[in-house]
């Protein structure tokens, strides 16, 4: 927008200079003659010329100015800042007299009558100065444009509803970075809880109920997928004579240290269980009967090697019922719920217990 009017504003600018530059050429008045001796022209349209030099008047008065400043500097000639245009005919007759043809075309009576005027060179000086402060007046303007812009900018409603919606943003922001920290401690507590849920207080093992969902998934998936399962029934031997002898609170340390060794030397692939009282149950998918007994034969190895301040010469064993069953075969498919695969396992541990406690029986579905 600022270029369309400036491009207009300056042709109109020129287009004025230049109009009084030529007419004053023609005007007999700029020389101090009488309209009579000029062009009829002049005569009849007098007001609008006397206006034309009345607003060019107006622009070249920085012109005037300048000149008014530097001119006692400036020679005093009969050219600058002006020249009558009859003396200039006058000269170039002089220049030509050896040329007739030229002589004879400024001695025609309309050159003679019309060409009386002045030529004004200030008016080209005009010219040439707003040509050379276009540019200067483009760099005031950014420089303005951008000034008020950002005034407008740090003292506008817009600035003002932006730094409310920043504070907004903030506050949000800081809103979601709490709720980010009771989500985070909301599923921390969540995960302990389900971890509670599925674990024995005391010994720290799973329990019962873990157990029986557990054992029902790997039995369904063993069965239907044709797989191996395992499962070792453990019993602490003569726990009730223990706690008898000790009191429960040693009888708790046991089933704690039993429990850690148990749960030591439990694959990650496996699972350690409390069953009930002083009876665990791991339970081994995917492992062979030698793998099953590996890992009753480490644990049964370990428990003797306890040892508690209350009775350093007290010992703790215990008795191992194991019973694999590999779904492939079809004896394996006899066993229609988990319950009888765990029967099968708690014969084991009761001829374990028959046959002098402290051992290891098995049992493998071929």
């Amino acid at each position: 927008m600022y270029q369309k009017i400036k491009t207009f504003t300056w042709t109109l600018l020129y287009l004025l200079l230049w109009v009084r530059f030529f007419i004053a050429i023609f005007d007999p008045v700029t020389s101090g003659l009488s309209l009579e001796q000029g062009l009829a022209f002049y005569r009849d349209w007098r007001p609008a010329f006397d206006w034309i030099y009345a607003i060019s008047g107006y622009i070249m008065v920085p012109v005037y100015w300048l000149y008014g400043w530097i001119g006692p500097l400036i020679p005093q000639n009969n050219w600058f800042p002006g020249i009558y245009v009859g003396q200039l005919l006058q000269l170039v007759v002089q220049l030509s007299a050896s040329q007739p043809a030229i002589q004879s075309a400024f001695q025609t009576p309309f050159i003679q009558q019309g060409l009386v005027g002045y030529i004004d060179w200030l008016v080209l000086i005009a010219v040439l100065f707003y040509r050379g402060l276009s540019p200067i007046m483009d760099g005031l303007y950014d420089f303005l444009k951008n000034l008020v812009w950002n005034l407008m900018i740090e003292f506008s409603f817009t600035k003002t509803k932006e730094s409310k919606y920043r504070e907004a943003l903030e506050k949000k922001a800081s809103d979601l970075m709490k709720l980010n920290v009771e989500y985070r401690n909301l599923s921390k507590e969540a995960s302990m809880l389900a971890h509670s849920v599925i674990t024995d207080e005391l010994t720290k093992v799973y329990n019962k109920r873990f157990f029986i969902n557990k054992i029902t998934e790997c039995f369904q998936s063993a069965k239907q997928g044709k797989t191996i399962l395992a499962i070792a029934m453990v019993d602490i031997d003569h726990f009730k004579k223990l706690n008898d002898n000790y009191g429960h609170l040693l009888g708790d340390k046991v089933l704690q240290a039993v429990a850690h060794i148990a749960k030591r030397n439990t694959p990650g692939d496996c699972f350690c269980c409390r069953f009930g009282g002083e009876e665990f149950s791991i339970i081994m998918p995917g492992k062979t009967t030698e793998q099953a007994l590996q890992i009753a034969s480490t644990i049964h190895r370990n428990l003797p090697l306890l040892r508690f301040e209350e009775d350093p010469e007290l010992r703790v064993t215990a008795s191992f019922g194991v019973c694999v069953a590999d779904f492939r075969l079809d004896s394996a498919q006899t066993l229609n719920t988990f319950e009888d695969f765990i029967k099968l396992a708690d014969d084991e541990l009761y001829r374990a217990k028959l046959n002098g406690r402290n051992r290891i029986e098995c049992n493998t579905l071929q």
